[in-house]
């Protein structure tokens, strides 16, 4: 009990966490297109070769599109989530860095899917990992709406919003599980998925003009 009670003291500014933040963000949607350039041509390639080149690099562009969108995604709702808070605390902290830490692993299952796009377990992988990126944001959002909610936010966010939330999860899983009958349908789901949440939910009737800046001390 006594080392959860430490984890919740702290009196930290927001500032340097956005800034943290973005940098990772910035770190990981910049990553995802290194693994474009690999291209096997042959000296003085003709156009065709070149075209089939092209062709061959597909499902890599798709699945950095795919990571560059949810990325992204992640990205705006991160920071509308951080002008919920009041200030920090070390929980808030270390729930924030964790989510970061799988942030930056997102290159890794967009490679692999991008460079073997007829693997199940490839373009599965992708899915399990996305949707446990989006169970530490949600748990990040729980811990800042129930522990550190500004005062001035209280009744401007959708009440059920953590459960609704539950549908970028569990669709992820979808794809994870439709990988093994088709890769193409994999692909399609984890498209449309971060379009559930491609600006942060706000309560109907609730004005956000007025919301406040991030606090810096």
């Amino acid at each position: 009990m006594n080392f959860f009670r430490r984890l919740q003291q702290g009196l930290l500014p927001l500032g340097r966490i956005e800034a943290f933040s973005d940098g990772i963000f910035a770190v990981a949607a910049t990553l995802l297109v290194l693994d474009l350039k690999d291209m096997t041509l042959p000296d003085n390639p003709s156009v065709l070769d070149l075209w089939h080149a092209l062709l061959a690099q597909l499902p890599k562009f798709l699945s950095w599109l795919i990571s560059f969108i949810i990325v992204c995604k992640f990205w705006l709702n991160h920071h509308h989530l951080l002008r919920l808070a009041r200030h920090a605390d070390y929980a808030m902290v270390w729930l924030n860095s964790i989510f970061l830490m799988f942030q930056s692993l997102v290159p890794f299952p967009t490679a692999l899917m991008g460079e073997f796009p007829k693997n199940p377990l490839a373009v599965g992988l992708f899915g399990i990992i996305m949707a446990f990126n989006t169970l530490l944001f949600m748990l990040l959002y729980s811990y800042i709406l129930k522990n550190l909610l500004n005062p001035q936010m209280a009744g401007a966010e959708d009440p059920h919003i953590i459960r609704k939330s539950f549908v970028g999860p569990l669709s992820y899983l979808v794809g994870t599980g439709v990988a093994w009958f088709s890769t193409e349908l994999a692909f399609a789901v984890y498209f449309i998925t971060p379009l559930f949440f491609i600006t942060p939910v706000h309560r109907k009737g609730s004005d956000h003009s007025s919301e406040p800046a991030p606090a810096t001390d």
